[in-house]
């Protein structure tokens, strides 16, 4: 029953350390670790203005979701998760994001999650999230999570708390019901927050023991800043958007994290790359 999931399976054949670790560090927010990846952008609005000269309108959001896309599925280890002490595979990429339905102070939010295959173009990518982005701005719009939401904010704050208890124990017994696990947004690989629509740096958030998702990666706002060329070694400005990223250390060692950070920034400054479906989807380990 607890090895068994709808949106997962159990993986078997880690080393005993690592069937350790959840037990050493129970909670998420136990595991979290930190880091920052400062992006060129060079590459980046070289490709947005290539496309905007063919009529298409690509963003920063864009090509950041269609590499991330990417980068789950060249390393599936990045898509694991911990639950009631195990560690889990997820059976797809889910991205989930928070969206204000407009910028206004007292607008209000939702949010969003987007399934995703792994053999996605950024195309396919882009189509995905800006026909999700369009259905949930409307203020008038209630997606499941907006749904689930309401209902349990109708009841009274100890029910509620009774509530979140027994969520909590069905999922951690892989009991809770497929619709809540496909409502919740926390029930994904990883959340964006996108800091560079409202103008503002990064900040390292915290990820959540409610659900499953293993990263959470703010998306600043650029600046300009010193950049070493790799090719010539002078020393240029540019303009630098900065990753802030928090995640779970019990789901893969800190090499597999290193080197999945480095094949994002690889993906991040060839997106054009990102036109081409990714044939081979690599599979975690049994």
């Amino acid at each position: 029953m607890f090895q068994k999931r709808k949106n997962a399976r159990y993986i078997k054949t880690l080393t005993p350390i690592e069937k350790a670790m959840p037990h050493i560090m129970p909670k998420r927010s136990d595991a979290q670790v930190f880091f920052t990846e400062d992006i060129d952008c060079t590459p980046i609005d070289n490709y947005i203005a290539e496309k905007r000269a063919q009529g298409i309108d690509m963003t920063y959001l864009d090509i950041f979701v269609a590499a991330a896309v990417r980068l789950y599925a060249k390393r599936p280890a990045m898509n694991r998760f911990v639950m009631g002490g195990r560690i889990f595979s997820n059976d797809k990429i889910r991205i989930s994001m928070s969206v204000k339905k407009s910028l206004r102070d007292n607008a209000p939010d939702t949010t969003i999650k987007i399934p995703f295959t792994g053999h996605e173009t950024i195309f396919q990518v882009k189509e995905k999230f800006d026909r999700e982005i369009h259905e949930n701005r409307n203020e008038t719009a209630s997606n499941d999570t907006d749904k689930v939401a309401t209902a349990l904010t109708r009841i009274p704050n100890w029910v509620m708390r009774m509530a979140f208890g027994l969520i909590r124990i069905l999922d951690r017994s892989s009991l809770l019901p497929a619709k809540l696990v496909e409502a919740s947004p926390f029930h994904a690989t990883m959340y964006i927050t996108y800091l560079k629509s409202l103008g503002i740096p990064g900040i390292y958030h915290h990820i959540y023991d409610l659900g499953t998702i293993g990263q959470f990666i703010a998306v600043g706002k650029e600046r300009l800043a010193p950049v070493c060329d790799q090719k010539t070694g002078e020393i240029r400005a540019a303009k630098v958007m900065t990753l802030m990223v928090v995640a779970d250390e019990r789901i893969c060692d800190g090499l597999y994290y290193a080197r999945s950070m480095r094949m994002f920034r690889r993906i991040l400054e060839t997106p054009k790359a990102l036109e081409e479906p990714q044939d081979i989807v690599e599979k975690d380990i049994d």
